[in-house]
């Protein structure tokens, strides 16, 4: 009785955080800059895990349809493949710590989150 009580119980603790996270926890938040980069607006952009500290986010994808910059992409930050772009390599955005990288395009792009494979993790 007491192995299923203690499987029960960590059933629970798993639930209870997974069910905490979801895609909608991925929050990307752009801003205008203001300094132009050859005739183009400039772009600051952070990605936030706001999800229980328990919980990482990994393969994260955005929409990146038509996306295009001037500036040069460090790919292990965002790699661009047709319409998709793939964040960090795929490596895991925790909630301590925002993903930032720039682009200079004449408009901002709608940099929605389209998946991500979330892992909580018991205390």
């Amino acid at each position: 009785m007491v192995p299923i009580l203690k499987a029960l119980a960590i059933f629970l603790v798993i639930a209870r955080v997974d069910g905490q996270c979801t895609l909608r926890n991925l929050d990307v938040h752009q801003d205008s800059i203001g300094k132009p980069f050859q005739g183009y607006y400039e772009y600051a952009v952070s990605i936030f895990n706001r999800c229980p500290e328990l919980c990482v986010q990994r393969n994260v994808k955005l929409n990146c349809t038509g996306f295009q910059t001037l500036e040069n992409l460090d790919p292990s930050i965002l790699k661009v493949s047709g319409d998709v772009c793939l964040v960090k390599n795929g490596l895991s955005i925790t909630s301590d710590a925002a993903v930032n990288f720039r682009y200079a395009w004449r408009h901002q792009f709608d940099l929605n989150p389209i998946s991500s494979d979330i892992h909580c993790y018991k205390p």
